[in-house]
């Protein structure tokens, strides 16, 4: 409230001057902040003579100089200059005080600002305030920053100049200010787009139909795209019907765009407008002869969008010209899209219309396993009085139930788990993934941190130690995401700590791996460095090259040898290297670690290093290396012969090609890339 006599009371009655204030986007602004947010520069002084500092506190990154200037306390943020509040500082957005005061167009904090900010290389590499002001429309403000020196043609990391953002912005007067000051409207930006382009493009995503006409007969080219946040492009017809800006559809048409889109993107702009529910465009691009039938790369139509999102308008308008034709029964369909997001009353739509409702997908899945695994209870029930199998299985052996079972799961939904179970469903399906083995439930729930369903699937009958074609056990996978309360409920339940992978991991080795500490913790007890772990590599290796300091000083108080060797002969400060741990190479070596000592392949720690430099292209690394002592010339040793002299190397087409083995290099290409 800008109360002066008010803080004075709090502070000498001992309220504290460093609490900070939470506001609604999640930060906290120091009480200085406050105060210049305010625009009480009486208090400025009062809170610095407190203890608090002129450039803020709290959460945020904005400066009390910041907050003034984009409020317009001009006084304020003269009285900030004053009492020495840095104008160079910058957000995490690299903007400065005076960014703030330029967008927002505040003349006389622009004026106290210029003479303390200028124009330096690191303000120009990215978005000035000029860009700022123009954008806005704030054509003082540009005069105030021209006749500081600021550049009027700067790029941003975008390759945007001030007349690119005027023109995003639609700001024709700030155009024209430019040009007349020499501003190139040829200039184009990294996505090839001129300031003309620029605005033509801002128009057809405003829906401004005057603005589209004018940027046209002005020259900006209509066959330009745009790159979206999904990393492909789309034509400005297929901006207009994501917008749902009918009206704009036949003008774009006429400047010579396809009615089937363009850019890099696969989806049509009927696709778009179906996808966001424009009904009113979709019926606009089919009497425009835009076709229904065109599929994207997953073979989905405007129907199936129409149907995912549920939008029962543009389903209508669609289903006449899309028939359940063999080429989209195929795969997946408009009824498996509707059923798995739990849209009855587009189901209703789709069967009135002849889609069969137990079609199978390349899965084997029918509506009814996509409803269930969606946790759509009213769309199964829907499937099942029109005559839906709940006994179909799909291509892994899952039937509906089952699925419904296998979802409640992942989900860690235990009355829908009880329920599944109730009603029939198979404790003893697993789950396929992406890796491609297969997954127990209790392993499922044990990855997902699920506890409280362990107990429920034991007594279904599924074993502590998982199942499915995965050696990893549920334990394990615990350990790996950090899922420490069920680490020990699985601890508990006499999940067997000492199981071992494949390749010799157990689950310490995951949370060590992980860094996960309070995993860790919970399994140092009841996994000793016993002769069997000590034979290759332990978790002392694993979470040196993790780089896992804390893991490690866990390890070692715990009894795990710092110099153990695995079967190539590398010891912890070997992975630590190879890692590029220098952390934990120094802390190693505090411990009595021995950088001389070489591995199989005659390699020491430093020699590692340096192998792992050059490997990832790191200059200052394999100089520091040098400089240190390593040998450069050591050599490295391959998994396959020839693989440096030849690309046509057979070994190295699919996934027994590892590319180059260096010691602890061999496990990250392989167990790492799997991890």
């Amino acid at each position: 409230e800008g109360d002066e006599a008010g803080v004075r009371s709090a502070l000498d009655r001992g309220a504290r001057p460093e609490v900070t204030v939470p506001i609604d986007a999640g930060e906290s602004w120091s009480l200085l902040t406050v105060a210049a947010f305010k625009g009480h520069e009486h208090l400025l002084s009062l809170l610095l003579q407190a203890g608090l500092s002129i450039e803020g506190g709290g959460t945020t990154d904005i400066t009390p100089l910041m907050m003034a200037a984009q409020y317009g306390h001009a006084q304020t943020v003269k009285a900030l200059l004053d009492l020495r509040g840095n104008p160079l500082a910058m957000d995490s957005r690299g903007r400065t005080a005076l960014h703030f005061a330029a967008l927002k167009g505040h003349q006389q904090c622009v004026a106290a600002l210029l003479p303390v900010t200028p124009p330096t290389p690191a303000h120009l590499e990215a978005y000035t305030p000029v860009h700022l002001a123009s954008y806005r429309g704030h054509v003082e403000v540009l005069e105030q920053l021209a006749g500081a020196g600021w550049p009027l043609t700067a790029r941003d990391s975008d390759g945007n100049t001030p007349m690119h953002s005027a023109a995003a912005g639609g700001r024709v007067t700030c155009v024209q200010w430019l040009v007349q000051r020499g501003g190139d409207t040829s200039m184009q930006n990294n996505a090839g787009h001129t300031p003309l382009d620029k605005e033509l493009v801002t128009a057809v995503k405003e829906g401004d139909e005057a603005g589209v006409r004018s940027a046209l007969d002005r020259g900006a080219r209509p066959e330009v795209t745009v790159p979206t946040n999904a990393g492909v492009s789309w034509s400005l017809l297929t901006v207009a019907a994501s917008k749902g800006h009918e009206h704009l559809l036949s003008l774009l048409l006429q400047a010579g765009l396809s009615i089937e889109g363009g850019g890099t993107t696969d989806r049509t702009p009927l696709m778009m407008a179906a996808q966001n529910g424009h009904a009113h465009t979709v019926k606009a691009l089919l009497d425009l002869r835009g076709n229904p039938l065109a599929m994207d790369s997953d073979g989905w139509t405007a129907l199936h969008f129409a149907a995912w999102e549920g939008h029962q308008q543009c389903v209508a308008a669609l289903l006449p010209v899309t028939p359940p034709t063999p080429a989209h029964l195929e795969a997946y369909t408009p009824v498996h899209a509707a059923s798995y997001r739990g849209h009855v009353e587009v189901l209703e739509q789709l069967a009135g219309a002849g889609w069969p409702l137990t079609a199978k997908n390349s899965d084997g899945d029918t509506p009814m396993h996509c409803a269930a695994a969606g946790g759509r209870v009213t769309c199964v029930q829907w499937l099942v009085q029109r005559g839906g199998d709940t006994s179909m299985q799909n291509n892994a052996g899952l039937t509906p139930l089952d699925q419904e079972l296998v979802t409640a799961v992942m989900e860690g939904d235990e009355a829908g788990v009880r329920s599944a179970l109730d009603r029939g469903a198979r404790p003893e399906v697993t789950v396929p993934t992406n890796a491609g083995v297969s997954w127990s439930l209790l392993t499922v729930a044990a990855s997902k941190g699920h506890e409280h369903l362990l107990s429920l699937l034991l007594q279904a009958g599924l074993s502590i130690e998982g199942g499915g074609t995965t050696d990893r056990t549920p334990l394990m996978m615990a350990a790996q995401n950090g899922h420490a309360h069920t680490v020990k409920a699985l601890l508990d339940l006499r999940g067997n700590p000492l199981a071992m992978d494949s390749e010799g991991w157990t689950a310490l080795h995951f949370a060590a791996w992980e860094g996960h500490q309070q995993c860790v913790a919970a399994l140092l007890p009841v996994t000793p460095p016993t002769p069997a772990h000590l034979e290759a590599h332990t978790p002392v290796h694993v979470a040196s090259y993790g780089g896992h300091v804390e893991v490690l000083e866990q390890l070692a108080g715990a009894g795990w040898p710092l110099t153990a060797r695995d079967s190539d002969g590398d010891t912890p400060m070997h992975f630590a290297a190879a890692g590029g741990r220098v952390t934990c190479v120094q802390w190693l070596v505090q411990r009595g670690g021995d950088t001389s000592m070489q591995n199989n392949a005659g390699h020491t720690p430093l020699d590692q290093e340096l192998v792992t430099a050059v490997e990832e292209g790191d200059e200052a690394g394999v100089r520091s290396a040098l400089d240190r002592g390593a040998r450069p010339e050591v050599t490295v040793p391959t998994n396959c012969w020839g693989v440096m002299e030849s690309a046509d190397c057979g070994c190295q087409q699919g996934p027994r090609a590892p590319a180059v083995s260096l010691t602890a290099g061999r496990v990250k290409h392989r167990r790492w890339r799997h991890h």
